[in-house]
């Protein structure tokens, strides 16, 4: 019995869209926690650098998850009519 991604594609899909959601959770706590404030040892330079270092990455990381569940579930309904192995 070969292990075929007809099963899990859906699964899977919905995996990456959750990953994608950590990361925005997460970049937004790193937003919200590392700006600029009157109180806050980082001027207002250094918080659009963060957000620009950690916005970068986290785009990118989210555009391709939320790419890859759109092709898996894609491929999930075209072959949801088709019997199983």
């Amino acid at each position: 019995m070969a292990l075929t991604m007809k099963k899990f594609a859906r699964v899977a899909a919905i995996g990456a869209l959750g990953v994608a959601a950590v990361v925005v959770a997460l970049y937004l706590l790193i937003a919200i926690g590392g700006g600029h404030s009157a109180t806050s040892g980082i001027d207002a330079t250094q918080g659009v650098l963060l957000w620009l270092g950690a916005g970068i990455p986290a785009a990118a990381i989210i555009a391709v998850h939320v790419t890859y569940a759109r092709q898996l579930l894609r491929y999930a309904s075209e072959h949801r009519s088709e019997s199983p192995d």
